[in-house]
């Protein structure tokens, strides 16, 4: 039996009462939060999520998620991308007010950013392009990238050998390809070239045991915890509102996997987070 399945319950509070767990990845100033979202927060306070990282998908959710990371300094940080819903608004005009944008303190990564052949509404071809001047540009700006990808990772691989080689040299991470849902064998090629795995809510789903396989290969130091709130709730949610509360079962999931304490998977995907996105949230 695959040991995530028999873990990948919802952890009692009592069980990790001095773990400290970051969020990488949350969508809160969604309009689904607006009734109860510093409630929401609290709670994932109790849960030990003492960090997380706020995303925009396109330029008109930039000053929400600026406004989001500014009010929280203690919390919360952010990251402005470009969907690839959105792949045919990546004009020379936008990327320059990205650039300014990405200087900003609170703002620690591009993303997301990406290829989606599942739903995407912009054809694939487009969406390669836009990719390969948004990589090339966190790479030129020294920014983490954080990558969406649905049913897309054989042309993923191709434009992230083309944009980045090599690992990158004086910094583990070039970024982190969010909710990642590839193969093993995807999950080796990301990490061997400095990128780390968002491991989300479907690491705890029963039948996903090819992906709990993925991030065994790549293991607890090419990995970080996501939630994607409000989506992709953990197995204990299934079909719900998805929170940052959550992530313990995610880390439960991930422990049972790698054969390691709660405490353990929380300190070292934590580290993780922090390297990634070269911030130092207190």
């Amino acid at each position: 039996m695959i040991r995530a399945q028999e873990d990948s319950r919802e952890v009692p509070e009592t069980e990790h009462p001095s773990a400290k767990f970051f969020d990488t990845h949350t969508h809160l100033t969604d309009p689904r939060f607006d009734a109860d979202r510093e409630a929401v927060l609290e709670r994932a306070a109790a849960a030990g999520v003492s960090r997380l990282v706020e995303i925009a998908d396109a330029p008109e959710d930039w000053p929400r998620v600026l406004a989001f990371a500014r009010a929280r300094p203690q919390v919360a940080r952010c990251a402005l991308g470009l969907h690839p819903y959105y792949a045919d608004a990546c004009t020379d005009g936008l990327l320059a007010l990205l650039e300014r944008q990405a200087r900003l303190p609170e703002v620690v990564a591009v993303g997301e950013i990406g290829l989606d052949y599942a739903r995407g509404p912009v054809a694939p071809q487009v969406q390669i392009t836009a990719l390969q001047r948004l990589l090339a540009s966190c790479r030129d700006w020294g920014k983490p990238a954080v990558i969406h990808c649905r049913e897309a990772y054989a042309d993923l691989r191709s434009v992230v050998q083309e944009v980045f080689p090599s690992p990158p040299e004086g910094r583990r991470f070039w970024g982190v390809v969010h909710c990642f849902s590839g193969s093993p064998d995807d999950a080796e090629f990301f990490t061997r070239r400095g990128f780390a795995l968002g491991a989300d809510g479907p690491v705890t789903y029963p039948k996903n045991a090819d992906l709990r396989e993925a991030f065994r290969r790549a293991g607890p130091t090419a990995t970080v915890l996501e939630t994607d709130s409000p989506y992709l709730p953990p197995q204990s949610r299934r079909g719900q509102r998805n929170d940052p509360s959550l992530i313990p079962e995610i880390a439960q999931a991930l422990a049972g996997v790698w054969e390691i304490g709660l405490k353990e998977t929380a300190r070292v995907t934590t580290a993780n987070a922090l390297e990634l996105f070269e911030t130092r949230i207190p």
